[in-house]
C-alpha cells in the first residue's frame, strides 16, 4: 500500500499553528459542545466507567461531559491555549480531570496500560497521515488491554488538510491487527454540519 501522504496537499500544522488558532480565537473544528454521538454511547451504556483518556482535546468539551458523569479523564493537548481554556470551563462548571500540556506522541512510561477508555474526536484527522501509524502504537501502548479506543473519525472527501480525509479502509488499514473492530459504522446522527462524515468507532485493544 502507498504512502497515505501520497497526493496530499497539506504538511500538517507545527505547534505555533494550532496556538494561533486559540490566539485568534479560530477554532472551525470546535462544535461548542460535547459531540452527541458521544452522548447517546453514554446513555446506552457503552462507554465503560474508569479512567479515559482524551487526546488533541481542544477546549474539552468530552472532557467535561465524561469527568462531570464520573469517568477520571485525563486531556492532553500541546497548545497553551487549549489546555488554559479547558483548565477554564472545567473550573467554571466545577469538575475536576487532569489537563496536560504535553505531546501526545512523547507520552512517558508512566501512561502504559493506564487507561480504559481512548477518546477520538478530531485528533486522527488532525495528524498528518505520516503519523497515523505512530497514534496507533501509542494508543495501544496507553490503554490497558481489553480497553476500549471509542473514536469519531472524519471523512472530509478532501485532499489536504488538517483536516485530513479519513476512510473506513484508513482505520482498518491502521487498526486492525492491534485492535479488534467492535464497530465501524457510518454515523447517522451526528452535528448538523457533519452529517454523513463521521465514522462512529469502537476499537478494542489486543
Amino acid at each position: 500500500m502507498n504512502d497515505e501522504s501520497d497526493g496530499l496537499t497539506g504538511e500538517g500544522y507545527t505547534h505555533a499553528d494550532w496556538q494561533k488558532h486559540y490566539d485568534d480565537d479560530d477554532m472551525p473544528w470546535d462544535l461548542g459542545e460535547v459531540a452527541p454521538p458521544f452522548v447517546r454511547l453514554w446513555e446506552d451504556g457503552r462507554v465503560p466507567k474508569g479512567r479515559m483518556i482524551v487526546p488533541g482535546c481542544g477546549q474539552g468539551h468530552e472532557v467535561k461531559f465524561f469527568a462531570g458523569n464520573g469517568m477520571q479523564v485525563t486531556a492532553v493537548d500541546i497548545a497553551p491555549g487549549a489546555v488554559e481554556r479547558l483548565r477554564h470551563h472545567l473550573k467554571n462548571a466545577g469538575v475536576s480531570a487532569r489537563v496536560l500540556h504535553d505531546d501526545f506522541f512523547s507520552l512517558n512510561s508512566e501512561h502504559d496500560a493506564f487507561y480504559d477508555v481512548f477518546l477520538e474526536q478530531t485528533f486522527f484527522c488532525a495528524i498528518h497521515p505520516i503519523l497515523r501509524a505512530t497514534y496507533v502504537n501509542v494508543a495501544h501502548r496507553i490503554l490497558k488491554p481489553g480497553g476500549l479506543l471509542i473514536g469519531l473519525f472524519y471523512e472530509t472527501g478532501e485532499r489536504g488538510g488538517p483536516p485530513f480525509n479519513t476512510t473506513a479502509d484508513d482505520i482498518l488499514h491502521h487498526f486492525s491487527g492491534r485492535f479488534s473492530i467492535r464497530n465501524l459504522e457510518k454515523c447517522d446522527h451526528s452535528i448538523d454540519k457533519r452529517q454523513g462524515k463521521e465514522w462512529l468507532a469502537i476499537l478494542q485493544r489486543q
